[in-house]
């Protein structure tokens, strides 16, 4: 999997790996047969057992079923905890925060907001995309990117509705299974419209030109998600934010040891839980995967 920087694979990032971003999906190709792992984890304590599944955000319907190893860690769990609620994050406030921070100040445009040559390709893109500027002049960067990555992703066939927290989400609500989350929409909303606005613009000039290479970068990060290649997630995903530490460190660094402590009161719980998180939590020596097991934990991999 050949290294791309993290500008270029921002949008990638937030959509598929980062952040439970619910507008739209990716296709995972099953291999021509099961793979020996996956990426699910079993960390146990002496008191309980608890499973780590790294989600992919979005999906295909030709996604499922899932290993056995994840359909039995869904079944033998009371609860499932998200990174946050999609009850929240789909509810009037959380979707009002959205417009809110995904808006430039009243009286700024976007052209006054980015570079002569990043505003000229957001307007050929536009135009090729059939997509007004009137609708687009006010959005802050960040937005923008994650916007046209959604809009790609659709014109290719995905959709939102089969990632792997909805897909859970769902069954645990059929089921009445209990379901907790790590994180608030506030807090992610917040986090992402927090990114400096360089990086911001930075994430939209490369998003700009290399739009149309999205298909083939997903379908090599959910090669290895789908085998549970987790060195090959490692290189694919966090080696490029060498360039970014400061993105690093908050986007996934800083997050991951937020959720240690909730991860460990799991473990002293008695419950066998179910956590999904993106994938890029899991992976790598900043990982969820990694702080566990210099806490101690005994950790599989599935």
């Amino acid at each position: 999997m050949h290294h791309v920087s993290f500008l270029r694979r921002a949008s990638l990032l937030l959509l598929l790996l980062v952040f439970p971003v619910h507008t739209c999906e990716v296709r995972a190709q099953a291999p021509a047969k099961a793979p020996a792992k996956s990426c699910l984890w079993k960390v146990t304590s002496k008191e309980n057992a608890i499973y780590l599944l790294g989600s992919v955000h979005i999906l295909k319907a030709d996604a499922y079923p899932l290993s056995k190893a994840i359909e039995s860690a869904f079944t033998g769990s009371k609860k499932l905890v998200l990174e946050v609620s999609l009850d929240a994050m789909n509810s009037p406030s959380a979707q009002q925060l959205i417009l809110t921070k995904s808006l430039l100040p009243e009286g700024k445009t976007l052209k006054e907001a980015l570079s002569p040559e990043t505003f000229r390709l957001v307007q050929q893109r536009a135009e090729s995309l059939g997509l007004p500027m009137t609708a687009l002049q006010r959005m802050k960067p960040w937005f923008l990117s994650l916007s046209l990555t959604v809009m790609k992703m659709q014109q290719l066939g995905y959709d939102a509705k089969f990632g792997v927290d909805k897909h859970f989400f769902d069954r645990a609500t059929k089921e009445t299974k209990e379901v907790l989350s790590l994180e608030t929409p506030d807090f992610q909303i917040n986090l992402l419209d927090s990114l400096p606005a360089k990086t911001q613009e930075a994430s939209l000039l490369q998003t700009l030109r290399e739009l149309d290479q999205f298909e083939s970068e997903f379908d090599q990060i959910i090669r290895a998600w789908v085998l549970g290649n987790e060195k090959k997630l490692e290189e694919s995903l966090l080696e490029s934010f060498k360039e970014y530490p400061d993105v690093y460190e908050k986007l996934i660094n800083e997050r991951n040891r937020n959720w240690l402590p909730k991860i460990e009161a799991f473990l002293k719980d008695g419950n066998h839980v179910l956590i999904i998180v993106g994938a890029a939590h899991l992976v790598g020596r900043d990982g969820v995967i990694e702080l566990l097991k210099q806490k101690g934990y005994a950790v599989e991999q599935l």
